[in-house]
């Protein structure tokens, strides 16, 4: 077993100490996505100022917030709604290297998990206040749309999200794209 006087004893099992493991792991942002439909199948698109392509409801975990919890709270902060978030549709590895990334930010990588926010009725609807001077508006589109209106990575998610939820399954992303064909439907 190693030993430092600084970091103390490795765990059982390994020869790194507890710093040396700590330092080991990856760094990644985490993200989330609500996927919103009306009774026809439209999606909650959102158009948001900071942004040419638009966007799901969502953003940023904030530390110690767990992904649920953050979807919950970005939905109540950008659409007025409080919804609880339950589901997982998918989760998508964003890696490093994703282009268009300032270099300024050092982008680390990022999980996004896009979470099932349900099928919302007129009444609905009608209960959304727009609560941040971030967005715009929103529009409900055809999934048939997405391509056109959001970046490319972000349509692909949104259309993977939709198809689990048909399938009432969930999908792994890597960097958008399935990793495995999904399962047949039947």
């Amino acid at each position: 077993m190693t030993s430092s006087p600084s970091s103390g004893p490795a765990p059982h099992g390994t020869a790194m100490s507890p710093a040396a493991y700590g330092a080991s792991r990856a760094t990644l942002w985490t993200g989330v996505s609500v996927l919103i439909t009306d009774t026809v199948g439209r999606i909650l698109l959102q158009r948001v100022t900071y942004r040419t392509t638009r966007l799901l409801p969502g953003g940023g975990v904030d530390a110690k917030e767990a992904p649920t919890e953050a979807a919950a709270r970005e939905v109540l902060e950008e659409l007025g709604v409080r919804l609880p978030i339950s589901r997982a549709l998918a989760v998508d590895w964003v890696p490093f290297s994703t282009p268009g990334n300032d270099p300024a930010v050092h982008f680390p990588g990022e999980i996004i998990y896009v979470f099932d926010g349900g099928t919302w009725g007129s009444k609905q609807i009608a209960s959304i206040r727009l609560r941040t001077s971030e967005i715009e508006a929103i529009d409900f589109v055809d999934p048939a749309d997405l391509p056109d209106l959001m970046a490319p990575g972000n349509a692909r998610r949104a259309l993977a999200a939709l198809h689990a939820r048909a399938i009432d399954g969930a999908v792994v992303l890597n960097d958008c794209y399935p990793i495995t064909p999904p399962p047949p439907t039947s």
